[in-house]
């Protein structure tokens, strides 16, 4: 039982990894095409900075809720 479960873990993954691609390749390549290499590294490693910067700024405002009610709610 346990490899027929691993297999089906595996192909989840490969299903959702082809998925990913196929939404992501064609921006990828219009990036490409229209910036050029470096320049759409840059763009891509600029947004994923900004998005990231984002993310923590929305996680330290969800503990910082946590941590009030948890102080106030006592």
């Amino acid at each position: 039982m346990e490899g027929d479960e691993t297999w089906a873990v595996v192909r989840r993954m490969f299903i959702v990894v082809a998925i990913l691609l196929l939404i992501l390749t064609p921006f990828i390549l219009y990036l490409y095409m229209e910036r050029g290499f470096e320049n759409s590294i840059d763009f891509l490693a600029e947004r994923i900075i900004g998005v990231m910067f984002a993310g923590l700024l929305v996680g330290a405002f969800v503990l910082f809720d946590k941590l009030s009610n948890k102080l106030f709610n006592k």
